[in-house]
């Protein structure tokens, strides 16, 4: 006879509290090897048989105030060691991840606060390096022909903020009939605990702040202005489950056949004539339109609030 056995489970919540560096780059937090501030782990014996009551129990109180003699040891050991090394950042310490090695001293003051890294950080986001050019700007094709531009006023933001977005339609080769612009963020897990596909995480873990359509019909530019809400949650880096902010942007085009050469762009039409005489010529809009869509992501790095500070709206504590 083969007993039934229920499965039990529990859920324990924890918090992940964002944090940068002093370049504003934000630091992952490895969930698999935490930092163990103390430990009290059981120890086990073997007790023979044929030793009696009172014997076992001396010997047992005796291993008792041994573990924790042990463990108060093991605690003094460490308040000595944290004693002794030198702290080179108020901001580091017992966090994870923490950033340790001589460093080279610089002219330039360091960032003394979590709120001035990110002020810098998004001071210096607009600037264009060798690794990461144009952080702002994204030239968006279709089989090889230029379609639009994307221009962000900057690619970093804080909780609470608008971000400022230009769709610049100028000298593009395949017209655009139909915009649809979301803010949305979504996790990313690593493969090696993921019980789901990266799809299906996607779909069930998506989630849109904001979202903006228009009618791109014979439109130079479009401009939008998505609101990220403060009490969203900022990105963050684990090594198992990652939240990542995205400007998903879906364009409607015309539908590209193999009939038309590369070096011709198609011709488009909108309108039909109906009827025509010497007053004039009457055109309606066509019934159908072939067309098709296609998406791209920008990706847009959010940054936590200040808590408790100036930038909270209307008094209430904005999430670090």
């Amino acid at each position: 006879m083969i007993e039934q056995q229920q499965v039990r489970h529990v859920d324990v919540p924890f918090r992940v509290f964002g944090r940068v560096n002093s370049q504003g780059e934000i630091m992952g937090h490895d969930l698999m090897s935490p930092y163990i501030i103390l430990q009290d782990q059981a120890r086990t014996s073997s007790v023979d048989a044929s030793s009696t009551v009172s014997g076992a129990g001396s010997t047992q109180v005796g291993k008792k105030f041994k573990g924790n003699d042990s463990s108060l040891e093991d605690f003094l050991s460490y308040v000595d060691n944290l004693l002794e090394t030198p702290r080179q950042n108020s901001s580091l310490g017992l966090l994870s991840p923490s950033e340790a090695g001589p460093r080279r001293h610089s002219r330039i003051e360091e960032p003394s606060s979590m709120k001035e890294s990110i002020d810098f950080a998004i001071l210096r986001s607009n600037i264009s390096t060798g690794s990461n050019q144009n952080s702002n700007r994204f030239e968006i094709s279709r089989s090889g022909r230029h379609v639009a531009v994307i221009m962000l006023a900057r690619p970093a933001h804080r909780l609470g903020e608008t971000i400022s977005a230009v769709i610049d339609f100028a000298d593009a080769d395949i017209p655009c009939y139909f915009a649809h612009v979301s803010l949305e963020t979504s996790e990313k897990v690593d493969p090696a605990i993921a019980l789901r596909s990266s799809a299906s995480i996607y779909r069930a873990t998506r989630k849109v702040h904001a979202a903006y359509s228009a009618n791109a019909l014979f439109a130079r530019r479009l401009a939008f202005s998505p609101s990220i809400p403060h009490t969203a949650t900022p990105e963050f880096i684990t090594s198992g489950v990652n939240l990542e902010w995205k400007l998903r942007v879906e364009f409607v085009t015309p539908r590209l056949g193999a009939e038309y050469a590369e070096d011709e762009p198609p011709s488009h039409e909108l309108l039909e004539e109906i009827a025509k005489d010497d007053r004039g010529t009457v055109l309606v809009a066509v019934e159908r339109l072939l067309c098709e869509s296609f998406e791209v992501a920008v990706p847009v790095r959010v940054y936590g609030a200040v808590a408790g500070g100036s930038e909270s709206v209307e008094g209430e504590e904005l999430s670090v």
